[in-house]
């Protein structure tokens, strides 16, 4: 069996097998490893590719481009007079590179594994997955692409933390990653779904048009795309030379502009802020210290812009690692973990523990203000996945019939104020004495996909959706075995360090005196509150079990009749006495 990795990006895609103890990247048609991520109509038939990317310009009403950012929308494309969402379109960049594979290797592909965006959200990952069934095709794994850059950098003996900064053409994905040995634990995410490469390229085609004295907003499509188009280039060359002039011919008129990297800062500067404020959040959210991160590691077709470099090198106090390969780390990493998925024998297995990069909710009643709903956090951001959390609701009348549960994104404190992700009702029957309860159920599985179930406890029935395209939650067969989400205890974290330190705490506390005790046991909730919250923090967890094996050391040290001031006390090597 063949598994095709692909890294769907908003502006290019990638592919990547793993054959031969190594991820091996396929080559398109062209010979070329990068693929536009555009489409076009030619002659009725569907082209992808540079192909694509050059009929934007000369066909711009039967092409797309950038159609990545608005997957899990209702948005459409209207090509040749006929409409496709972002799912059909990207469907036809992966048929794209299935065949590619298929020619390069001469064998069938049977999988298919995306990466996408950590920030994407559950109906933009939905959306993703769409794509297998309109290809036929398995695709059952989603991996985050910091996740993946994180397999592709880590080096498998080392203890270390470090920010992966992912900057695409259409989207940022920022993680501080945690990792020890085989271990990769995403700590903290944070991004922005509509900030990238192609931002850059817009505010120096808005450059270019007022030095020329035009209006971008108003130019026919072409024109717009044959100005973004030499801006890109402009762009990309500035990656090597200081000055760069964009030179073009329209209507029989020349449009003429300097580029150098002064100008590009300027021009860009609110949206390399953008970039220092996600950085930021993830920092925070992780709650490490500059001293405490090894480095940011810049990945991404966009990070190589020296403009982004020097602007983040001047902002930050930790140092910045520029991989040669950084516009490959993520397709790299991908192949990695289709080798371990694979179960590859010249590949050591790796435990990659991601996050849930926004807090689940749900609407409930508000008594003060029955017209403004509350929200209701059920599953809070950073949460290890695969995570299920339940909560008991019940009717807000007695004599209901029916149930709306609305499901949000988001932990803002009415639910109109965070992201409206679809609702479902449930039926309860009518019982004029008492209220109605049930079980509310989120579930949050490795691929970050949601299902949301509901248990009526006087019926005992049991409804499943999951987060579809739509405001309208899908139906899910309730005999439909859900084990990938039910394991909400990774292998990783049925951790034997802690359970030893909690069944130690334990013993000594029947050897030691009332006061000890009292200690232990106040210990012993610290310990179990702190390792819950820095379940997602190796680093920390470490510190703080060496922290607390030390001080249990002391405590059986002390118990010891050796110790006792009648007897000789021996010095340890640094003339500290051992007691």
């Amino acid at each position: 069996m063949t598994i095709l990795g692909v890294d769907l990006g908003t502006t290019n895609s990638l592919a990547v097998v793993y054959k031969e103890g190594k991820p091996i990247r396929i080559p398109n048609a062209y010979g070329e490893f990068v693929t536009p991520s555009a489409v076009s109509i030619l002659d009725g038939k569907i082209v992808v590719g540079k192909l694509a990317k050059e009929r934007l310009i000369t066909h711009p009403e039967c092409s797309a481009s950038l159609f990545k950012r608005n997957m899990g929308t209702d948005v459409t494309y209207k090509l040749d007079k006929k409409e496709y969402d972002s799912a059909a379109l990207s469907s036809f960049i992966v048929k794209q590179l299935i065949e590619d594979a298929q020619n390069y290797l001469h064998e069938s592909i049977d999988e298919v594994v995306i990466s996408v965006p950590a920030y994407f959200n559950a109906r933009q990952r939905q959306d993703t997955k769409r794509i297998g069934e309109l290809l036929g095709i398995k695709v059952e794994r989603l991996i985050n692409e910091p996740s993946a850059a994180a397999i592709a950098c880590h080096m498998d003996d080392e203890y270390e933390t470090f920010v992966v900064f992912d900057f695409g053409g259409g989207t940022l994905d920022v993680s501080v990653v945690d990792c020890f040995e085989n271990v990769i634990s995403i700590n903290a995410i944070s991004g922005n779904n509509h900030l990238g490469g192609t931002d850059f390229d817009r505010a120096m085609a808005e450059y270019f048009c007022l030095k020329n004295g035009l209006d971008y907003n108003i130019l026919d499509s072409s024109f717009q795309q044959s100005i973004l188009r030499a801006c890109e280039q402009a762009k990309i060359k500035l990656s090597t030379q200081n000055v760069v002039e964009v030179s073009l011919v329209h209507l029989n008129k020349n449009y003429n502009c300097v580029f150098d990297e002064n100008v590009l800062l300027n021009i860009t500067k609110s949206l390399l802020e953008s970039c220092k404020n996600v950085i930021g959040k993830a920092v925070k959210d992780s709650g490490f210290s500059a001293s405490e991160l090894d480095s940011l590691i810049l990945v991404g077709g966009s990070s190589k812009m020296p403009v982004l470099q020097h602007y983040l090198s001047d902002a930050l106090n930790i140092p910045i690692l520029k991989e040669e390969n950084m516009d490959s780390l993520v397709v790299l990493g991908l192949g990695k973990y289709i080798g371990i998925k694979q179960r590859d024998e010249n590949i050591k297995d790796v435990v990659v523990t991601d996050i849930c990069p926004f807090s689940l909710s749900t609407s409930t009643y508000n008594e003060q203000n029955p017209d403004l709903e509350l929200s209701t956090v059920l599953i809070p951001k950073n949460s290890v996945l695969p995570t299920s959390k339940k909560m008991t609701l019940r009717t807000v009348h007695k004599g209901q019939t029916k149930v709306n549960i609305s499901v949000f994104q988001g932990q803002a404190m009415y639910a109109k104020e965070n992201l409206f992700l679809g609702q479902a009702f449930i039926h309860v029957p009518r019982n004029m004495h008492d209220y109605e309860s049930f079980d509310l159920i989120y579930s949050y599985d490795i691929n970050s996909m949601l299902y949301v179930e509901a248990i009526v406890h006087s019926t005992k029935e049991h409804y499943i959706f999951r987060v579809s395209k739509g405001d309208v939650l899908e139906k899910v067969d309730a005999s439909v075995r859900l084990d990938s989400i039910k394991e909400v205890s990774l292998a990783l974290y049925q951790n034997n360090e802690v359970d030893a330190i909690l069944a130690r705490i334990e013993r000594i506390y029947k050897e030691v005196d009332e006061e000890t005790q009292d200690y232990l046991m106040k210990l012993h909730t610290e310990f179990t509150k702190d390792m819950e919250s820095l379940i997602n923090n190796i680093q920390k967890r470490k510190r703080l079990i060496n922290q607390v094996s030390r001080i249990l050391d002391q405590i059986e040290e002390s118990q010891n009749v050796d110790q006792l001031d009648i007897f000789t006390q021996e010095e340890n090597e640094e003339g500290e006495y051992l007691a």
